[in-house]
């Protein structure tokens, strides 16, 4: 019971350090903060001066409904004894061995920030790009804020059709119209609207019925002014196994999918706009290229079949297509980088863990005091409201844990502790009160050029900023 703990008192609260700012570290520090019964100080420790994770630099510009959801975070951040340390990295300015001396348990809320590779010749040619720098590059990510794209060329090939594909096709296909109610940084507009992208096709593997976005990822296709999204009606018959999964099938998402692929296949192509193609049953084998630009693609054709089990499987033909482009965007999937002191699955690229709580894979045996939460820990799918139950989850079994833990008594207040032990470390944090500074700056620059926000791209423009004595 929570009531005989040693810990998680007023005398002596549970010290909890969450690692990552995005949906599912803050709802990792709500359900820790708002446990009945349960007395906990959290520390928030996130590498960029910005919280807010993907629903900063992962949702697409154009979702400014969706990014709203911030909202929920400026409210938690508000919650008693909820501290955010902004522009502190995990690996370089604090590590495992110090957090595990300072704080009763750590929850890695790390997101997965790598792609998973092609495993194809060409795909280091200039001209293939990983989802993950296109997408950080048009949301302003400082990290990719000067990557190169180039749009001279009239093709864009994207491998992968989840909601990240979908995204990257619908921001190479915006009208300057519909980019100004975006917030797509100013260098991001001025290449986009001087795209000499024609055609942007979207490559799956599999079929329709197994094409891996949302309705909400493609809603926005049939209103774009300037592109005309499409589908030859060839593609999206279906196997045997597939029709037979249709016919029982109460998935929404899977028949919402449908109806838009079969919506779409009656449009026809438009000389006056660019041309948003999908395309099943095609696994890319090589990247084409000369003088070490991509110039094309060549694509296997699949065939799916129905294993002994009944589970539906693919093969690669003999029979190949190769499709000019310019450009060919890695959109397969995300997994977790390295990270110093903690094992990773290099199986399902993720944190090693099991339900939340981590492992170490050469004994097979819980590490007391660990977790992680969101796609560190379950692998890069759902939406973002998926985060909320996967944290509870992993809560549910940390709270089953504490009455394992014996811990010393506090010294002090945590945050007055962990402000002295990062300025003693010669780090120079950021608050949320800091940033909500940085915030005001980027809605004003916004509304003056009249859009959502003008994003400060670079971490020195922003530390400027906290030591100007004016909110510009």
């Amino acid at each position: 019971m929570i009531t005989q703990l040693s810990t998680g008192t007023e005398v002596r609260p549970l010290k909890a350090a969450i690692i990552g700012s995005g949906p599912s570290g803050f709802y990792a520090a709500e359900g820790l903060l708002k446990r009945d019964g349960l007395n906990v100080e959290v520390d928030m420790f996130e590498y960029l001066p910005t919280p807010f994770g993907l629903v900063r630099a992962g949702v697409a510009p154009d979702h400014q409904s969706i990014k709203s959801i911030s909202n929920i975070y400026e409210r938690i951040a508000q919650l008693d004894n909820f501290n955010f340390w902004g522009n502190v990295e995990f690996g370089r300015d604090i590590n495992i061995e110090e957090l595990e001396a300072r704080y009763d348990l750590v929850i890695f809320a790390l997101g997965a920030q790598s792609d998973r590779a092609l495993c194809i010749p060409g795909e280091n040619l200039q001209g293939c790009h990983s989802a993950t720098a296109f997408v950080g590059w048009y949301n302003g990510h400082p990290d990719y804020r000067d990557y190169p794209v180039d749009f001279s060329g009239k093709r864009a090939v994207i491998i992968g059709m989840g909601n990240v594909a979908t995204d990257i096709a619908r921001i190479l296909a915006l009208s300057p119209a519909e980019m100004a109610q975006t917030d797509l940084p100013d260098y991001a507009v001025e290449a986009l609207l001087n795209s000499q992208i024609e055609e942007i096709e979207i490559v799956a593997r599999r079929g329709p019925l197994q094409a891996a976005f949302t309705p909400v990822g493609v809603r926005k296709f049939t209103m774009l002014e300037q592109a005309v999204a499409c589908v030859n009606p060839a593609e999206l018959q279906l196997e045997a196994a597939s029709q037979a999964l249709l016919e029982q099938t109460q998935d929404k998402r899977l028949l919402n999918n449908l109806a838009f692929l079969n919506k779409i296949s009656a449009h026809r192509q438009d000389s006056k706009k660019r041309c948003i193609r999908f395309l099943f049953r095609r696994s890319p084998v090589e990247i084409i290229g000369s003088g070490g630009q991509v110039q094309g693609i060549k694509l296997a054709k699949n065939e799916l079949f129905e294993d002994a089990l009944g589970n539906l499987k693919l093969s690669l033909s003999e029979a190949c297509e190769t499709h000019p482009a310019s450009l060919v965007f890695n959109s397969i999937g995300y997994q977790v980088e390295p990270v110093a002191g903690v094992q990773l699955d290099p199986g399902r690229g993720v944190i090693a863990n099991r339900e939340g709580r981590l492992i170490d894979l050469e004994t097979d045996t819980i590490i007391p005091r660990r977790y992680v939460v969101g796609w560190a820990k379950r692998g890069a799918n759902g939406v973002i409201g998926t985060n909320k139950k996967d944290s509870l989850a992993t809560l549910a079994h940390l709270f089953e844990d504490l009455d394992q833990y014996s811990m010393p008594a506090a010294e002090r207040p945590l945050a007055e502790n962990t402000a002295q032990w990062l300025t003693g470390k010669g780090v120079r944090f950021v608050r949320f009160e800091e940033w909500q500074r940085i915030d005001a700056v980027e809605l004003s620059q916004g509304d003056r050029q009249g859009k959502p926000r003008e994003k400060i791209t670079s971490v020195q423009q922003m530390m400027e900023i906290l030591t100007s004595k004016e909110l510009l």
